[in-house]
């Protein structure tokens, strides 16, 4: 998987190319894990390019999730594909995430 970070006005934006499966769900835990350490509370995963998602991959979503908004801050999803927003819907985290079209409205969101 590739991982690429930008800073969009004090929100971190990270763009997804890739399977998120078990390697990548790792890949993708330490870049968030990293992030929220570093005090980046207010991300944005960019998925327009990830055409799978793994359980691993669902496990790292929430987690993250769930430490920014501890934290006061969130993470936003852009972009799904309609195959991971098919996963999404299927075990409930559609509601537990904000979902948008593009970065610019999640980013604006914050």
């Amino acid at each position: 998987m590739n991982i690429t970070e930008q800073d969009r006005n004090g929100v971190a934006v990270y763009t997804l190319e890739g399977r998120v499966d078990t390697q990548g769900a790792e890949e993708l835990d330490d870049v968030l894990n990293a992030a929220v350490s570093a005090g980046k509370s207010r991300i944005v995963l960019d998925m327009a390019e990830v055409a799978y998602i793994s359980s691993a991959g669902l496990r790292t979503l929430a987690d993250i999730v769930t430490k920014n908004r501890e934290a006061g801050g969130d993470l936003k999803l852009v972009a799904l594909t309609s195959r991971v927003l098919r996963v999404l819907r299927i075990i409930g985290f559609d509601r537990f995430f904000s979902i948008y079209n593009s970065v610019d409205d999640a980013a604006a969101d914050f």
